[in-house]
């Protein structure tokens, strides 16, 4: 069985028994994530030995010198991609440790890809590599369709795996909520500093989380000031977090760059409260949003507040 490098267990432990229960439920399901996968296939036990297949070199070679994630059909017209093909040759041939072994390339192409296929075949240890990348992320190239751009590596396995579970299930609400690997890489996200916005949008969207989560929610809405996480709370726990969501969201005001979704979210949970105060708090902010991004979104707002029966 490969070493796993879950080390942030022993970072920030508190006294605080919900902050160790975090700990000890991503800890429990991650053995057992694990062992299921042991269970399965006998691993080598020096995960470090070369690979030695020469095919499986050459296509190492080929998806890094093309150095993009690609999808399996590209551009307007939807063509099959050259590189995608390579990488479903290489998932042809290659043993999980041969893949295992290459998500520790340095060309992050091919760390992805390898990656990708842990996860088509459900081997557990994309997990390993995910919280890797989470705490040292590197950015990769990449085409959707005809979109060409540059993503987070934690960001694109994260992604893959997320979507496995929604495509093979006929429920996926009920997936993503009861899913215990996607349930480990949320917790992973949770307690980590360092996520991207998309992964937090994830993790708050996934499920309900039960309580033992709450402190390191409460932490990410309000001395964060992650605004997912203040919507999490608003949706799930309005009754206990109703004063602190306000004072959040009022503080969150003061930034000097909003994002138009954040402002979304901004209004819809002010305009709820149906407090004065909070609503002409809103319409002072006109004058900012205009600044930032014009009259088209000016109109934007100043219709919801009207739909709200704000007076301007």
């Amino acid at each position: 069985m490969v070493k796993s490098p879950y080390d942030f267990l022993a970072l920030n432990v508190s006294t605080n028994m919900k902050q160790i229960g975090i700990h000890i439920i991503l800890l429990t399901l991650i053995l057992s994530s694990c062992q299921a996968q042991e269970n399965k296939t006998e691993q080598p036990k020096n995960d470090e030995i070369e690979i030695t297949n020469e095919d499986v070199l050459n296509l190492r070679d080929k998806i890094a010198e093309f150095n993009e994630v690609q999808d399996s059909h590209i551009g307007y017209a939807g063509s099959p991609s050259e590189q995608y093909g390579n990488y479903a040759n290489l998932l042809d041939i290659a043993s999980d440790n041969d893949l295992h072994l290459l998500t520790k390339d340095t060309n992050y192409s091919v760390a992805t890809y390898a990656t990708f296929g842990l996860i088509e075949r459900s081997n557990p240890l994309f997990i390993d590599v995910f919280d890797r990348f989470l705490k040292d992320d590197k950015r990769v190239k990449t085409m959707k369709g005809c979109m060409v751009g540059t993503d987070l590596v934690s960001s694109e396995i994260y992604h893959a795996y997320w979507n496995k579970v929604r495509l093979e299930s006929d429920n996926e609400k009920t997936a993503l909520q009861n899913d215990k690997n996607l349930l480990i890489l949320d917790s992973l996200i949770l307690v980590s500093d360092s996520a991207e916005w998309l992964l937090y949008d994830r993790v708050f969207s996934n499920r309900v989380f039960n309580e033992d989560y709450l402190l390191l929610i409460e932490t990410h809405a309000f001395k964060n000031g992650n605004i997912y996480a203040i919507e999490y709370l608003f949706k799930n726990n309005l009754t206990d977090y109703q004063e602190r969501i306000i004072v959040s969201l009022t503080d969150y005001l003061d930034k000097e760059e909003i994002w138009p979704i954040y402002y979304d979210k901004i209004f819809e949970m002010l305009l709820s409260f149906k407090q004065d105060e909070l609503n002409q708090l809103l319409v002072s902010e006109l004058k900012d949003i205009k600044e930032q991004y014009g009259d088209g979104k000016l109109k934007k707002y100043m219709k919801i507040l009207r739909e709200n029966e704000v007076k301007i």
